[in-house]
């Protein structure tokens, strides 16, 4: 058994190949958007707790090339029953 609460920080960066989870810097060239990603994970019979927060996109791509990417390659994360997902954008 576990030790309770667990928790995962990261960054995903969404890029003209799919998504890439890189976490430090240097982030990947060609990103553009990057979501910071947290999970928590209260106990084994608890929903997994996401957040993704969308915290930079870039200012030279127009705001639908980011919407066709995510359409094409949909979110960082899977949506499963397991799971409470919230998404929020900051820029």
């Amino acid at each position: 058994m576990g030790q309770f609460p667990t928790e995962d920080r990261g960054f995903y960066h969404l890029t003209q190949s799919g998504w890439i989870r890189k976490d430090n810097t240097p982030f990947p060239q060609d990103r553009v958007e990057t979501w910071s990603y947290q999970a928590i994970y209260l106990s084994d019979d608890a929903k997994e707790r996401i957040w993704l927060t969308r915290i930079w996109k870039d200012g030279q791509c127009d705001s639908s090339d980011g919407k066709s990417l995510r359409d094409r390659f949909g979110m960082p994360i899977d949506l499963q029953t397991d799971r409470h997902i919230t998404l929020q954008c900051d820029v």
